[in-house]
C-alpha cells in the first residue's frame, strides 16, 4: 500500500476566547495521495487557513492528527516538525513572507541554505528565470509588485523539490491576470515535479482546476 501523501485524523483545534472556549475545527478527517491537487474551499472565518496551519505543523491541534507521508507531526517535537518542513514541505503565503533586506535571490535560496545546498544559488536562480524574474534577481521585495513578489515566494516554496506544497490563498493580494498566471505556474511547475498540491482558496476558478474539493462550513467538512 502506497503511502498517502497527507492524512487528517479527527482534526479538532479550539481557543480561549472571554471566558469560554471556541472551537474553530471539528473532527476534520482526510486524506490526500501523493501527485494530487486538492482545494480547500469556504467562506472566510471557516477555518480554512487555522487547518492549514496544523497541516503545515505550524500550530498543534487539541485534537486528532496529522501525518505527513506516513510521519506523524505530533510524534515530533518542534525542531523534529521544522525538519520534516525543510524536507517535504513547501509553503506560500498569501502575504508572500518575503524578508525584505534579502534581494529576490538571496529569498529564493534560503531554504536551500537551510538545507545544505551548496548548488542553492544555481537552482534558485533557475527557478526565478523559470518564474520570469531572470532580470529582478538582485531587486528587494520593496521594488517588487505584488505579482512579482509572489512569483518569487512560488520560487522559493519549489527550490527545495518539496513533494508537498501548501499554498494559503495564492491569489488573494493579485489581480486577476497576475492571479491566473500564478495559477498556470503552480500547476506547471507541480506537473513539472509530480508535487502534491494542497490549497486553501476562496478562488473557484482555482478549486475548479484542482482534482478534488473539500469544503469547509463553520469548522466542519461538508
Amino acid at each position: 500500500m502506497s503511502i498517502m501523501a497527507m492524512e487528517v485524523e479527527g482534526l479538532g483545534k479550539d481557543v480561549a476566547s472571554g471566558d469560554g472556549v471556541l472551537t474553530i475545527l471539528h473532527d476534520i478527517s482526510f486524506a490526500v495521495g501523493a501527485g494530487e491537487a486538492v482545494a480547500i474551499v469556504g467562506a472566510s472565518g471557516s477555518g480554512k487557513s487555522t487547518l492549514l496551519g496544523l497541516m503545515a505543523g505550524l500550530d498543534t491541534p487539541s485534537r486528532g492528527r496529522v501525518r505527513i507521508e506516513g510521519e506523524d507531526l505530533s510524534a515530533l517535537d518542534e525542531d523534529g516538525r521544522a525538519a520534516l518542513r525543510g524536507r517535504s514541505l513547501g509553503f506560500v503565503f498569501q502575504s508572500f513572507q518575503l524578508l525584505p533586506a534579502l534581494t529576490a535571490l538571496e529569498n529564493a535560496m534560503l531554504p536551500l541554505e537551510l538545507l545544505g545546498r551548496a548548488d542553492a544559488p544555481r537552482q534558485a536562480r533557475r527557478l526565478l528565470e523559470r518564474v520570469g524574474l531572470g532580470q529582478r534577481l538582485e531587486h528587494y521585495p520593496k521594488h517588487l509588485s505584488g505579482g512579482e513578489q509572489q512569483r518569487v515566494a512560488l520560487a522559493r516554496a519549489f527550490a527545495s523539490g518539496p513533494r508537498l506544497l501548501l499554498a494559503d490563498e495564492p491569489t488573494g493580494n493579485l489581480d486577476a491576470a497576475t492571479g491566473a498566471a500564478i495559477i498556470d505556474l503552480m500547476f506547471e511547475m507541480n506537473a513539472e515535479q509530480g508535487t502534491t498540491l494542497i490549497l486553501v482558496t476562496h478562488d473557484e476558478a482555482l478549486a475548479r482546476r484542482c482534482g478534488r474539493t473539500l469544503r469547509l462550513v463553520a469548522g466542519r467538512l461538508e
